[in-house]
């Protein structure tokens, strides 16, 4: 078979799976892609652009934006362990994030380095915490299988982060040259449909809630999801508190409650607090109780896609219904199982509970733009 060295392999996966630009900071265990790259331009052939970032953190920053605007799977390479390990809190923000990237960094011969306890150097322990998978490539192994299984685990919902560690000899190796079919970069759905008796549970809670509330935490990584949530409120007339990581409901719409803060000096939110069932779409814990609790005999139902996210406690509880779907389907599904089920007096309930929040949110909104106004001139302005 006709042979190419391992960086090539390694470009032309990242081709296959649509990836655009590999953001780095440089070493020598970088060199020969970085070779690989500049040849395939000059040849005007397609090959990712080199993003250089002067921080490894930067690095990874900057392609959890690229992620958020593109929709497509990431790479961010780094020099050995000093460069995994400066990459620091961006990678805690890609986990969170749902970051679909692929954190490559060259390794140092395992024989020339133990640790503390006489055992032989993980450099992959590093990222474990942080990462869905952890590899260190050995020198027999396939270049091309486990680059694909990377991407893989990374776009498989719910998405993630992904390290890979490799010996430098692998990179200038030659392997077997293999035709890569183009990978569309969507993302797998890991999750079958909810079944049909927790959304119904879910529905009739929301139907009977005096005061419902919509929590929105990452549901907008599908711009689709936008639009499906503005139905669901606008079907229930409830308000939508939105999470700091997304633009997951207009701030304009009437039923908006704002976006979720952390910390500092303000009030809780009354949204919360006056709650007496909380949809929940795609959380995670809360940061801080800034925002206040929830009622203790307030319902709380939960839509994820991460089976992990059951786990967690929300405001220092578990779910009262926790439904193990894909948001995109979801939010539909339960939209149209509401509509299903309202009744006319329902609807004129509904539509007076829409007027009252309509006044509220405009009241909030005029009084920010006269606080914005009269404190212009303000030195130095506050933080409101």
């Amino acid at each position: 078979m006709e042979k190419y060295e391992g960086a090539e392999a390694f470009v032309e996966v990242l081709n296959a799976n649509g990836v655009e630009c590999i953001f780095f900071n440089p070493g020598s265990d970088t060199t020969p892609i970085q070779v690989v790259i500049l040849k395939y331009r000059a040849s005007a052939k397609r090959a990712p652009k080199l993003i250089l970032c002067l921080d490894e953190s930067v690095a990874m920053a900057a392609a959890h934006g690229h992620y958020m605007v593109s929709g497509r799977p990431q790479v961010v390479m780094v020099h050995d362990e000093l460069g995994t390990l400066q990459v620091g809190g961006a990678m805690h923000n890609a986990q969170w994030g749902r970051i679909p990237v692929i954190l490559w960094a060259g390794e140092m011969p395992s024989g020339q380095r133990v640790n503390w306890l006489k055992e032989p150097f993980d450099q992959c322990s590093i990222m474990r915490n942080c990462v869905k998978w952890d590899h260190k490539l050995d020198s027999n192994e396939n270049i091309h299988d486990v680059l694909q299984q990377a991407f893989r685990t990374a776009f498989t919902e719910p998405c993630g982060p992904v390290y890979l560690s490799y010996p430098r000899e692998i990179l200038t190796e030659k392997v077997d040259k293999v035709t890569i079919p183009p990978s569309a970069p969507v993302a797998i759905s890991s999750t079958a449909p909810a079944d049909d008796d927790s959304p119904s549970k879910a529905a009739e809670m929301l139907i009977e809630a005096k005061n419902p509330l919509i929590v929105a935490g990452y549901s907008s990584r599908y711009p689709e999801s936008v639009a499906a949530l503005v139905e669901l409120a606008q079907t229930l007339c409830a308000p939508v508190l939105s999470g700091l990581t997304r633009m997951n409901f207009p701030t304009t719409h009437p039923l908006c409650a704002g976006i979720e803060q952390i910390g500092g000096s303000r009030k809780a939110n009354p949204y919360i607090a006056d709650a007496d069932v909380l949809l929940v779409i795609d959380y995670d814990t809360p940061y801080v109780p800034a925002e206040g609790f929830p009622q203790p005999d307030a319902k709380i139902i939960h839509i994820d896609i991460d089976p992990l996210t059951q786990g967690r406690p929300l405001w220092h509880r578990g779910a009262d219904v926790f439904i193990e779907a894909d948001s995109r389907e979801a939010i539909p599904a339960l939209n149209k199982i509401i509509r299903q089920r309202l009744t006319p007096e329902k609807r004129a309930k509904f539509r007076e509970r829409f007027s009252q929040l309509e006044s509220k949110h405009q009241k909030e909104r005029n009084e920010w733009h006269t606080l914005g106004v009269n404190s212009s001139n303000q030195k130095p302005i506050s933080p409101d």
